[in-house]
């Protein structure tokens, strides 16, 4: 297909000199975006302030630019210059190339499916400390703010598999927590800031340096200690430190182990707190789900510790968090832009050209995911998903750069909600409104109230 024959495409021109600027910093601009997707399609040109940017929406095209293509959509410099402050080449920053391809040889072999078993022991403590330390809160009827208690389990997981707990006080662990936490919102609102004139005050910076500063000194000490003392130190930490590329014999330098755990750790920190956020309050609103949750939960494990031979049991559990994913995607956008002109379907888009992939917006397209508004676990069963899109479903991204921990996040999320509604009952405080905040990450903008109680003595687990 020429330039010529191209299809036009459709245009959200917002308002005059501002673009669409304006809407996307007022209000939540996830579903901004999804409302533009369902009124003007899956590909849509938008008008900002000092360039052209399009905003994907459907599986067609993402497939094109994360697999078939990816070579020549590279991550945007405008938003990733931000991330690489943080992880300098960690794998999430770095563009394909041979670092890239090195790196990630010698990651993922340590996040797959079949190594989990070696870090699932950790996990499992972890999130039973946790959940032993809310005791006086459920027993006293005591207010929580949930998104603080599920940023507990997710921080207190991570520190436990990836460094090991008696690397880290409970005091750095909570200042670690806040300064991730700020990081995240300062990355995501990074993605708007780019567009926006060079005269526009970006609020924030002071506070995500020094942030950054005290992430990457507490990182940097416990990778010298667990160098130093291979007892003290967790599996995957000395994972990464003995990882040898299959092709160059090569191992990671310090720098490049220091990239890819503050990498790991920021991405997985805030992401998997979100998701876990609202299944508590997805929970509430659709009692049927919870019901069935628990039915499942007692039978596989009654009142007893988790086995990792439980959790493929665990089906309609992994199903209520992958749901959760689709639903509030923690990741929602992603950014790419082209190294060279290309046909976008039966699109042309000009070399350098910026676009905006909206995850949120694929998974709630009408075309591919069918009653998308509606929270259904079961539309993750095998058979529903034989004929789903192979790039319908984007919560870790796709194609080869999909992210490294999705089979990592996945098992945390079940385990986390299977013992957390093992031993608890959540109780989400009335006249709340879950509106979403700007951020790398869709939370929650005021947080979620909530109480605790104990649940009553659950079945023995059936075999």
């Amino acid at each position: 297909m020429t330039v010529e024959q191209s299809q036009p495409i459709p245009v959200e021109k917002g308002w005059p000199l501002l673009g669409v600027l304006p809407k996307l910093f007022r209000g939540n601009p996830y579903e901004y975006l999804k409302n533009v997707m369902l009124e003007r399609g899956g590909f849509v040109q938008l008008n900002f302030v000092v360039q052209q940017v399009y905003l994907i929406s459907h599986p067609d095209y993402v497939e094109q630019i994360m697999a078939g293509g990816y070579r020549n959509y590279r991550k945007a410099d405008m938003f990733y210059n931000t991330v690489r402050e943080v992880g300098g080449n960690g794998l999430v920053a770095i563009n394909t190339g041979d670092l890239w391809l090195r790196q990630r040889r010698m990651i993922q072999p340590h996040l797959h499916r079949k190594q989990l078993i070696h870090l699932f022991s950790d996990m499992s403590d972890a999130i039973s400390e946790i959940l032993n330390s809310w005791l006086p809160l459920a027993e006293n009827h005591i207010e929580i703010e949930l998104s603080a208690k599920m940023a507990e389990i997710s921080s207190n997981v991570l520190l436990h598999t990836m460094f090991g707990k008696s690397l880290i006080s409970a005091a750095e662990v909570e200042e670690i927590s806040l300064s991730t936490k700020r990081i995240m919102k300062y990355i995501g609102e990074s993605l708007y800031s780019s567009l926006v004139p060079k005269w526009f005050p970006i609020p924030g910076r002071r506070q995500f340096l020094q942030d950054l500063k005290k992430v990457k000194e507490t990182v940097d000490r416990i990778i010298t200690k667990c160098r130093q003392d291979k007892e003290m130190s967790a599996s995957l930490i000395q994972m990464l430190i003995n990882a040898v590329d299959e092709e160059s014999h090569e191992q990671m330098t310090d720098q490049q182990l220091f990239d890819e755990t503050i990498t790991l750790f920021i991405a997985g920190y805030e992401t998997t707190a979100t998701a876990l956020t609202w299944v508590g309050v997805i929970i509430q609103k659709y009692p049927d789900v919870l019901e069935k949750l628990r039915a499942e939960i007692d039978q596989v494990l009654g009142t007893g510790a988790p086995s990792f031979e439980d959790v493929p049991r665990l089906t309609y559990t992994r199903q209520v968090f992958m749901e959760t994913l689709r639903m509030y995607t923690p990741g929602p956008l992603l950014t790419r832009s082209l190294n060279e002109a290309d046909q976008l379907g039966g699109h042309h888009l000009p070399a350098d050209a910026l676009l905006i992939l909206s995850f949120h917006g694929v998974h709630h397209n009408p075309s591919v995911w069918a009653n998308p508004e509606v929270f259904d676990p079961e539309r993750f069963t095998p058979e529903r998903m034989a004929g789903q899109h192979p790039f319908a479903y984007l919560p870790f991204g796709a194609g080869p750069r999909k992210c490294a921990g999705n089979d990592f996040a996945l098992l945390e999320g079940t385990l986390a909600i299977a013992m957390m509604l093992q031993k608890y009952n959540f109780n989400i405080l009335p006249n709340q409104t879950f509106d979403v905040q700007i951020g790398g990450i869709q939370t929650p903008h005021h947080g979620v109230k909530a109480t605790l109680s104990l649940r009553v003595s659950t079945p023995e687990k059936t075999m």
